[in-house]
């Protein structure tokens, strides 16, 4: 089978590389970044291969255990619950039919994580098209777009088999589609259901996150198509919550329940056994938001992963701080809709998952696919400051 994981992988990896191609109006400095991000990435993914095979991981049962089941098996254990089953199945074509290695496994998923980096490029570019103001966007004189994107944690966590890999990239294929929703209903439609099979939740946060966003904006929708909209959304949000209090396993969203199932979470995550546990229970809400969004931090850190992942807050910190003092409200206001969404969706996932973990190691896989939409966001802010003091020029594109 050396043969075929061999061919396998020089064809996903021609595939992803040119994959870029088919955004004809990328320029060559954003061609040459894509380029760099591409090599950093599957850098990232050899590595975390090597890691996972050294000290083991989900990725590792995701890819092994659905290799010797029978197809049937992984049915029955999908038609019982989502999310893990799910990635058997996901996975059951690749792993068992073709047998292909654990290495190349990881390499087909940093392809889907390195398509979400071109995704996402493709947005900022739709919103942020001035390149004259987006290298003005600067930190200690430090242009921070793209290099932003290349912080390690994002790429670690989106270039190995798992849900993390899927959902980085499914977020942000779901928000490309929805720029031209109309025409990308197809793109939709994928990035939806992968999202409901592997975590329901999340596509409620975004479902509810757009509708939201669809009723502040108000351009170019009339009364009677806000309350249309409004019904669809609403249509959505009951539709998904079946899903997703089965996913989580309550049988309701009384306070009562939710709080007592947010304390459970918290508690059996905090007893896991990885060095990196810590007791949230006592802190505020804005504390366990800036636990979930920053830590680990230095006074954190436990080895060499430990130190870099602070590091690489440090910078997201500094970050928040440069755009916060920008009149993010205003700038919010302004952005179109598909930026709204996506920073109300950051928001909700944040406030979320904020109150049930209180492990650092899982919120850094947690937060992967939130934390690009802060990113976005404050590159907006900065980007809606330096052009809104242009003179006599556009503010911004809609």
């Amino acid at each position: 089978m050396i043969v075929l994981d061999l061919c396998v992988l020089i064809i996903i990896t021609l595939v992803t590389f040119n994959f870029k191609s088919l955004f004809r109006d990328f320029t060559r400095k954003e061609r040459n970044s894509l380029n760099k991000l591409f090599f950093f990435h599957f850098a990232i993914a050899i590595f975390f291969h090597w890691y996972i095979s050294s000290n083991g991981g989900d990725a590792q049962h995701y890819w092994e255990y659905p290799a010797v089941l029978e197809f049937s098996e992984v049915l029955a254990q999908v038609s019982q619950r989502y999310g893990t089953p799910w990635m058997y199945l996901i996975n059951y074509v690749p792993a068992n039919t073709l047998q292909l290695s654990f290495f190349t496994g990881n390499m087909i998923y940093a392809c889907i994580g390195f398509i979400g980096f071109v995704l996402l490029f493709r947005i900022c570019k739709k919103y942020l098209t001035d390149e004259g103001d987006l290298s003005a966007i600067r930190l200690f004189n430090i242009p921070v777009f793209p290099y932003l994107f290349f912080l390690p944690n994002f790429h670690f966590w989106s270039s190995g088999i798992g849900k993390d890999t899927l959902m980085f990239t499914a977020v942000i294929l779901f928000l490309f589609a929805m720029i031209k929703f109309k025409r990308r209903w197809s793109l939709l439609l994928i990035a939806s259901l992968l999202i409901l099979i592997v975590r329901p939740h999340i596509l409620m946060f975004l479902v509810v996150s757009f509708g939201i966003a669809f009723l502040f904006d108000g351009r170019g929708l009339k009364g009677y198509q806000k309350l249309v909209l409004l019904f669809v959304f609403i249509g959505g949000f009951v539709f998904l919550l079946d899903f997703v209090l089965q996913f989580v396993q309550i049988e309701n969203l009384e306070t009562e329940t939710i709080s007592q199932y947010a304390s459970d979470k918290s508690s059996s995550l905090n007893r896991a056994d990885t060095g990196s546990s810590i007791d949230t229970s006592q802190y505020s809400i804005p504390m366990k938001i800036f636990t979930f969004l920053y830590r680990p931090f230095f006074f954190d850190s436990n080895g060499i992963l430990g130190l870099l992942a602070s590091v690489e807050n440090l910078v997201l910190l500094l970050f928040s701080v440069s755009f916060l003092i920008k009149k993010p409200l205003k700038a919010w206001k302004e952005a179109p809709y598909i930026l709204k969404s996506s920073f109300l969706f950051f928001l909700f996932g944040a406030i979320a998952f904020s109150m049930i973990l209180g492990n650092l190691g899982i919120m850094l896989r947690q937060k992967n696919m939130f934390m690009p939409w802060l990113i976005v966001f404050g590159l907006w802010c900065s980007y809606y400051a330096i052009s809104k003091n242009k003179p006599n020029e556009s503010t911004h594109p809609h």
